[in-house]
């Protein structure tokens, strides 16, 4: 798998996360996403239903905030170790050793 790949679903996982945190009744219809959004129109009808809903987009935060820093964590590595080139170098060698 190559770190292309990598970044972009996880870039994309980290959309769905800021999603799930907001949760508009675009996609999901009802109150299937815990975010802000139905947090607010359940704590007037169920209250406990609604502090559910309010801890979920506590956690939905959370994790967004976990995943924009482990995302630069990743990159930062990869770009400010040279992995990039080695791993290049290695591939090439590789290939080179299974054409022989």
């Amino acid at each position: 798998m190559k770190f292309g790949w990598f970044f972009m679903f996880y870039l994309l996982h980290i959309g769905f996360c800021i999603f799930a945190a907001v949760a508009p009744p675009v996609v999901f219809r009802g109150k299937s996403l815990t975010g802000i959004l139905p947090a607010v129109d359940l704590i007037s009808k169920q209250v406990l239903v609604g502090i559910f809903y309010f801890i979920g987009f506590g956690l939905f935060c959370l994790e967004s905030i976990i995943n924009v820093w482990v995302i630069q964590q990743v990159y930062m590595y990869f770009r400010g170790s040279g992995k990039a080139a080695e791993m290049k170098r290695e591939a090439a060698r590789g290939a080179l050793r299974a054409a022989i």
